[in-house]
């Protein structure tokens, strides 16, 4: 078995696909008026290149392979905002588990969000270091919901998984298992993300409303870039 390097992690997806709004009402925190503040939603729609992602479906990969999932998570954390002016809103404790076996977390709520113009979105894909190394938390960092993201043998978040089968994996269960994590060194697998919406596009976010940006995830990335992955050799890695 080839040990695939950490970096392979760095190129899993994203592309933004879409911006829609509605209006929402929320509630403020205590020191800001409600009539100040709109929510942003973060939807991350799972892909297969133009497929939608469905577990125990069949795909073929960039090698012309064939091969299924059934389990694809990731962490999502360290929301930014940015204004036209560049001011950026900071989303407190931002760490999301995003399960796609899990519709509901596949869309991030951000509520609180100053009212205004906005240019472009930050966010880490993985947990950083100062909190992966903090041992199990609260919220999507707690034991109860990061579950088997968490190695308990490694104290860390495991930052992406992906689980399934192809028929020509090396493994004697043809198995594909990818766990991938680590924080710091030639291990440090976290990538940061910095999208604009799009040239020109920009987000306006009234007093009480709701805006809602989509991105596409595509899991064949993961397999091609910055490396083609060959499932017979190829077929696990965890890396902590």
């Amino acid at each position: 078995m080839k040990i695939l390097k950490p970096f392979l992690f760095a190129a899993l997806f994203i592309t933004i696909t879409a911006v829609s709004c509605k209006k929402d009402k929320k509630d403020p925190e205590p020191e800001t008026p409600v009539n100040e503040t709109g929510t942003m939603k973060l939807g991350f729609v799972n892909m297969v290149d133009n497929q939608a992602l469905v577990f125990n479906q069949d795909y073929v990969n960039p090698k012309g392979d064939t091969f299924k999932v059934s389990k694809f998570n990731y962490y999502i954390s360290n929301v930014i905002l940015v204004k036209s002016d560049n001011s950026t809103y900071v989303e407190p404790n931002s760490y999301h588990l995003v399960k796609h076996s899990s519709p509901s977390t596949t869309l991030i709520t951000i509520a609180n969000v100053p009212k205004g113009t906005y240019k472009s979105v930050s966010f880490t894909l993985g947990v950083d270091s100062a909190r992966n190394c903090s041992g199990a938390q609260d919220g999507d960092l707690s034991t109860s919901v990061a579950g088997d993201m968490f190695w308990t043998w490694s104290t860390g978040y495991i930052m992406f998984k992906l689980e399934g089968t192809a028929p020509k994996s090396g493994a004697t269960a043809k198995i594909l298992e990818y766990h991938i994590g680590g924080y710091g060194g030639v291990n440090k697998v976290q990538k940061a993300f910095s999208i604009n919406f799009g040239g020109s596009t920009t987000v306006d976010l009234a007093a009480s409303a709701t805006k809602q940006i989509n991105f596409k995830v595509d899991v064949n990335e993961f397999f091609k870039n910055p490396a083609l992955i060959d499932f017979t050799t190829q077929y696990s890695q965890m890396s902590a």
